[in-house]
């Protein structure tokens, strides 16, 4: 082996160790059997969305998965066909309608920007309005079905029938 292919290779070696972590990324992507066209870039903005509508507090009310996982997912294995084409054709008329050209990003725009927009939204009667009802829907079924509303609130046991040992009759 010639001495300059051996520093090219070095050199290689070196640029890829050094690139490696910036290509990789820690989460994989989510691809859903019936909606295989929604990436992570849409993903992120139904969990904003989501978030906007029933904000999330891991603190209090833990839960095994985060709510766009949970909301998708449900709308996947369980959801209508109907359900389903609200949530591809409303995600694309909510895209579009927040910047036709696609230049503007819902998640450039401020918070009162984005609470003003989905509350006009919510209160027409379009496809959009269905969109986010259905996303409402299953992001408070997300918040209904955490451990800590459960045992807290609702005073649900897991384990029925308590086993009270002495009791006076």
């Amino acid at each position: 082996m010639n001495r300059r292919s051996a520093i090219r290779n070095v050199g290689f070696l070196s640029g890829g160790i050094f690139l490696l972590p910036y290509a990789c990324e820690t989460t994989p992507e989510l691809i859903y059997s019936n909606f295989p066209l929604i990436k992570r870039k849409e993903q992120n903005v139904i969990g904003q969305i989501c978030n906007l509508i029933l904000a999330e507090d891991p603190v209090n009310f833990p839960t095994p998965e985060k709510r766009v996982d949970f909301v998708l997912t449900m709308i996947n294995d369980c959801g209508s066909p109907r359900e389903i084409s609200f949530l591809t054709n409303g995600l694309n008329s909510f895209l579009t309608s927040i910047s036709p050209q696609q230049k503007i990003d819902f998640s450039d725009l401020l918070i009162e920007e984005q609470n003003k927009f989905i509350g006009d939204q919510l209160e027409e009667k379009s496809l959009i309005s269905d969109f986010l009802n259905l996303l409402k829907r299953y992001s408070i079924l997300h918040f209904k079905t955490s451990e800590n509303y459960l045992t807290q609130y609702l005073k649900f046991e897991f384990m029925p029938g308590r086993y009270l040992g002495r009791v006076a009759v």
